[in-house]
């Protein structure tokens, strides 16, 4: 898997990348390992504790000192900002010297979950890469409202959503919301989840009711 700075709806491309070494060829479907679908059928897995709780203590820590590369959230491939849709401080992390350290992190903690997931689902086995990471911070009152992350041109290579909850959200509210699955996931600190950008898994992330909530993103897309 090839890692890309991110080329959604924050920043430009920016010309560094690197690869990480972990092809798997199998002809067998075996069970996942890490990960687990947490409902049979539904395609969303997830992983606990696929970053340590130290890590996630820093990345938040280091995000709220980062003051002057946050901006609010945005929306599509036009970058739009839509506080009907999207309520957030959101920060770009790839590309950037000083965001090196948790970029890779970010990056092997992604890598060590597609090699446990291609065991099963072979189609992973092709050459893919990462779109670059970034966080988000959501607090109260805020949300993320339904959407799906693919679409069509420069979306259209999305093959997986990755998301790290960063934090423990007690809620109530905060919780990542699937509408056809009937599917809540619980914000936990260093959970990694795994999902299809498709219309099929249209979420949403609930309106959060106290507190804050912190995350970080990729997606998975053809190399």
């Amino acid at each position: 898997m090839s890692h890309n700075p991110p080329v959604d709806n924050n920043v430009s491309p920016t010309p560094w990348s690197n690869t990480l070494n972990a092809s798997i060829e199998t002809e067998n479907h075996t069970p996942l390992s890490l990960l687990k679908e947490v409902k049979p059928g539904s395609f969303i897995f997830e992983q606990r504790g696929a970053l340590s709780l130290d890590s996630c203590r820093n990345i938040i820590q280091r995000f709220e000192k980062a003051e002057e590369e946050q901006y609010p959230g945005r929306i599509g491939q036009g970058a739009a900002e839509d506080f009907s849709i999207k309520q957030s401080t959101d920060l770009v992390i790839s590309g950037k010297s000083h965001w090196h350290d948790i970029d890779r992190l970010l990056f092997h903690s992604l890598g060590r979950a597609i090699v446990d997931f291609r065991k099963t689902y072979g189609f992973f086995n092709g050459p893919f890469k990462d779109m670059g990471y970034a966080l988000q911070r959501t607090a109260a009152q805020q949300f993320y409202h339904w959407h799906i992350d693919g679409g069509s041109h420069e979306f259209a290579d999305r093959q997986l959503v990755a998301l790290w909850y960063l934090n423990d959200v007690e809620g109530p509210g905060g919780t990542t919301d699937f509408r056809f699955q009937d599917v809540q996931v619980k914000p936990e600190a260093g959970k990694l989840i795994l999902f299809p950008p498709f219309w099929t898994h249209e979420h949403r992330g609930a309106v959060l009711e106290q507190g804050v909530k912190y995350i970080a993103t990729t997606w998975v897309v053809f190399a």
